[in-house]
């Protein structure tokens, strides 16, 4: 009896464990499936990330409206040519004043009693109005204008600048970090060579903004000597007189036509004429008869 009620308690004891195992085994699958599948609009959820699709779209079509517009960078430069009736220096001081009114300055200048030429620089705003004021000192008999477009190049030149600046930083940062002579003699000798960089692209853009800022003019002043223009026809007369004059005129033409003509063939008819004269005169002798003697 002992036996048998000993059988059953094990089998129970059997049976319950089971039904643990089962039990967790359903709950550990349960949990499972629920940590894998993803919950739309939740962040770290695949294709999710936090933000609905609609959102997401509306994100990316969103645009600034206040966007700011680069000016165009511009190079203007100009040559002219005046010819003054007054004085030329007189004419060439004016040129500078017009350049320091405008808050330019004289560059180049050579000069002469009869000639000068100058070059101003000129505020690039202040352009057309000092090529106008310009043209009134004379008159002018050339005039050229170039405009150059170098905005892609400023564009570039800055970006170049903001990126060789942050390295610069990166470097100056890591040289304060450097805990051996080795490093920091590696980091100095890069330093060095990326600011040397820096200051070469800084002159190359001030000198491309100095360019954009003054536009350059050429002036070249010359006394002119231009010819008066022609005076009216003058009044045909009519008449005996006329027609005397006209035809006194017309002898004195002719007479000067043959007196030139004869002065041209004279020099031949010398040069040829004395041989030819020569050939015939002893020509005539040899051809003149010898008178014979009368027979008696």
């Amino acid at each position: 009896m002992s036996r048998r009620k000993s059988g059953l308690l094990l089998a129970g004891t059997v049976l319950l464990l089971g039904l643990t195992a089962c039990g967790s085994s359903t709950s550990g699958t349960s949990a499972e499936g629920n940590v894998a599948a993803p919950v739309p609009g939740l962040a770290g959820s695949p294709g999710g990330a936090g933000t609905p699709p609609a959102a997401k779209d509306g994100a990316q079509q969103q645009k600034p409206d206040d966007t700011p517009v680069r000016q165009r960078q511009l190079i203007q430069t100009a040559r002219m040519d005046l010819a003054v009736k007054n004085d030329v220096s007189d004419a060439a001081a004016k040129a500078r004043a017009i350049a320091t009114t405008s808050g330019g300055y004289t560059g180049q200048e050579d000069s002469s009693p009869d000639r000068a030429s100058i070059t101003l620089r000129i505020p690039s705003d202040h352009f057309d109005s000092a090529l106008s004021q310009l043209a009134e000192l004379g008159r002018v008999v050339n005039q050229h204008k170039q405009t150059d477009d170098v905005t892609e190049q400023v564009v570039d030149l800055d970006a170049r600048l903001s990126t060789q600046r942050a390295s610069v930083d990166r470097m100056r940062l890591l040289l304060g970090k450097a805990s051996s002579v080795a490093e920091i003699a590696q980091i100095e000798s890069e330093l060095t060579r990326r600011e040397s960089d820096l200051e070469s692209l800084q002159g190359r853009r001030d000198a491309l903004g100095g360019k954009v800022g003054l536009s350059t003019v050429v002036v070249s002043v010359s006394k002119d000597t231009a010819p008066p223009p022609p005076a009216g026809e003058p009044e045909q007369k009519s008449g005996f007189l006329a027609g005397l004059s006209g035809g006194w005129a017309a002898f004195g033409d002719t007479a000067t036509a043959v007196a030139e003509t004869f002065g041209v063939l004279l020099p031949f008819l010398v040069a040829l004429g004395i041989p030819a004269g020569l050939w015939l005169y002893f020509r005539r002798r040899r051809r003149k008869p010898v008178l014979q003697a009368p027979l008696k």
